[in-house]
């Protein structure tokens, strides 16, 4: 079975978004893999009302049916999908966010029958239409920069499957977004100060995060396999997080503006980014992160906050 979960912020208001949403024929709006989409009978959004979609997915056209199975406005929807040779579930979660609201959706795929033994490979292709509808849904729903981390599926060099924000488990986290090799050196000036952050506040962990186009994920075991042989400390190992995806997605997410330097980002386990410093290490910079984590641990209700210095190296 192959899963998909994200998380995006829309400036409309819940009702609004709710509506847009549990209606599946809408889809064909917003995701580009839905090639035709209508609904089935006249019954208006609800339990038990159907809509068919035709969906392109690994190069074929596959016509699935789905009905709905939660309708809990404007809190839940869930719909259920099936053909002779899949099933998907998709259900979307919504919460206000001041003006606005919070979306998340989660959605699963697998095979029926004899095609079950091909479930391993869905994942790669699965995420990739996953990242693709969801950039279509963030442009139907007018989403602006969130101070939210997106949800970022990866596996750690000591073999650890993640998935965050969900699997956060301090309530302080500083993580080291890097795109290119090249800039391991300046992921490295940043370490000497984080990892004694770490070592001296029991509340705060240290990631590193390879972020790498999803197109390498075919020779993974390859890519991490050099990185493992590279990272002699078992502990270097367990805090570098490779992420496989759609990088212009995920450097969006993370309110950036490319991947020409790295960003350290301090993060609340529920994924709320309190502040973003971007480039190598000085001392302004790692001043201004402390002071928000300071702020942030006296004040665990605050908004979020991020760090006025976005400065380059």
């Amino acid at each position: 079975m192959a899963r998909y979960r994200a998380e995006i912020d829309s400036p409309r208001e819940i009702r609004d978004v709710f509506e847009y949403l549990s209606d599946f024929a809408n889809t064909a709006e917003w995701d580009p893999g839905v090639v035709e989409a209508e609904r089935v009978g006249a019954a208006a959004p609800g339990v038990g009302a159907e809509v068919r979609l035709v969906a392109s997915f690994l190069g074929r056209r596959t016509a699935l049916t789905y009905r709905t199975v939660e309708y809990d406005p404007p809190h839940a929807v869930a719909f259920r999908g099936e053909s002779s040779t899949v099933v998907s579930n998709d259900r979307i979660s919504f919460e206000p966010a001041g003006a606005g609201t919070h979306v998340t959706y989660e959605a699963e795929l697998a095979l029926k029958g004899p095609l079950g033994i091909a479930d391993p490979l869905l994942g790669l292709a699965f995420d990739r239409v996953g990242d693709r509808a969801l950039a279509g849904l963030e442009r139907s729903l007018g989403s602006a920069r969130s101070d939210r981390l997106p949800t970022l599926s990866g596996r750690s060099l000591e073999g650890r499957d993640l998935v965050l924000p969900r699997d956060l488990p301090k309530p302080h986290n500083l993580l080291v977004a890097a795109f290119h090799r090249e800039q391991q050196s300046l992921v490295d000036s940043w370490l000497p100060w984080l990892t004694e952050l770490e070592r001296d506040r029991g509340d705060v962990a240290v990631f590193e995060l390879p972020i790498i186009s999803a197109r390498y994920g075919p020779v993974r075991a390859f890519i991490d396999g050099g990185m493992t042989r590279a990272i002699p400390d078992p502990s270097a190992r367990a805090r570098t997080i490779t992420v496989y995806t759609d990088v212009d997605r995920a450097v969006r997410g993370l309110g950036l503006s490319g991947t020409d330097t790295i960003a350290v980002l301090a993060v609340a386990p529920g994924g709320r980014i309190l502040a973003r410093e971007l480039g190598g290490f000085d001392g302004s910079k790692a001043e201004r992160l402390a002071t928000v984590l300071a702020t942030a641990a006296s004040e665990p209700a605050a908004k979020s906050t991020t760090s006025a210095g976005e400065v380059r190296a």
